[in-house]
C-alpha cells in the first residue's frame, strides 16, 4: 500500500498493483525484448544469496543453483521467489568525515570522487523499462568510466534489474557485482540504497577495492537512481 503512493495518482495508482507486479512488467519487457532470459535471473538470484552466505548483515543466503531457482514456481510471471527481494526490517548510517579528520579514523579512508543523483518520469508507459537512462546519466555525471571499477554495489531488488543497472553503468567482466549479495539478501525499506554505500566503502577501506561504484535507487522500475564513485588512497 506505500509503494503504491509512488506511482501515477490519476491512472495507475487507483488499481493497486504491488511492487512485484510492476517489477514483473519490467521483467517481461526484458523478455520480450531478447536482452535476457529467465536463467539470466536466475543465475542473479543465484550468485547474489551465494555471496550473502559470507556477509553476517544478510537476511537471506543459501547455496542454491541457478537451475534449481528456475524450478521455483512463478511468484508473478515471470519472477519467482528468488527473483524477489525478502522482506527485510533494518536501518543504517553512513558517517561522512573530511580530509584529516577521515585519515585520523581509519587507515584507508573511502574517498568520495563523485556522486549524482537522476530522475525518470513517474509514468511507466513515458519509459524503455528495459534501459536506465536516469543511470546511465548519473554514472556519466560521477565519473565511473573515469577508472577501472573493481566492486560495484547495486541496489537491485529484483534479479533483472541488475542486468540493466550494470549495462547503463558500462560495467565489465572484472567487476565483481554485489559480493555482499545486494539487496536479494537484504532489502530493509529506505536504507538499501544507503547499505550499498557502506559496504563499498567497507570493501575500500579493508584494501579488498582500490575503486568502486554504489548505486541506489527509487521509485517504480528504476525510477530514480543515485550514483556513487568511492575510492581508496593509495599509500
Amino acid at each position: 500500500m506505500v509503494l503504491t503512493r509512488q506511482l501515477d495518482p490519476i491512472t495507475v495508482a487507483p488499481l493497486w498493483p504491488d511492487s512485484v507486479s510492476i517489477a514483473a512488467l519490467q521483467a517481461r519487457a526484458m523478455l520480450d525484448s531478447g536482452k535476457a532470459t529467465e536463467a539470466d535471473f536466475a543465475e542473479v538470484a543465484s550468485r547474489s544469496r551465494r555471496n550473502a552466505l559470507d556477509n553476517p548483515k544478510a537476511q537471506l543466503a543459501w547455496d542454491r543453483s541457478a537451475e534449481e531457482v528456475l524450478s521455483e514456481p512463478y511468484t508473478v510471471a515471470p519472477l519467482r521467489r528468488s527473483d524477489c527481494p525478502p522482506i527485510t526490517d533494518g536501518a543504517a548510517a553512513v558517517v561522512l568525515a573530511a580530509g584529516d579528520v577521515a585519515r585520523s579514523k581509519v587507515d584507508r579512508p573511502a574517498w568520495i570522487r563523485g556522486i549524482d543523483h537522476r530522475v525518470e518520469p513517474i509514468h511507466l508507459g513515458l519509459r524503455d523499462l528495459t534501459v536506465s537512462e536516469s543511470t546511465r546519466l548519473a554514472a556519466s555525471k560521477a565519473g565511473v568510466a573515469d577508472g577501472p571499477v573493481d566492486v560495484a554495489e547495486l541496489h537491485a531488488p529484483f534479479s533483472h534489474q541488475e542486468l540493466i543497472l550494470a549495462e547503463a553503468l558500462g560495467l565489465g567482466v572484472d567487476t565483481r557485482i554485489n559480493p555482499s549479495g545486494g539487496a536479494l539478501a537484504a532489502n530493509a525499506m529506505l536504507t538499501a540504497g544507503l547499505v550499498r554505500i557502506g559496504e563499498l566503502a567497507d570493501r575500500v577501506m579493508s584494501g579488498e577495492a582500490r575503486r568502486g561504484v554504489a548505486h541506489a535507487t527509487s521509485g517504480p522500475c528504476l525510477q530514480q537512481n543515485l550514483v556513487c564513485v568511492l575510492e581508496g588512497e593509495e599509500a
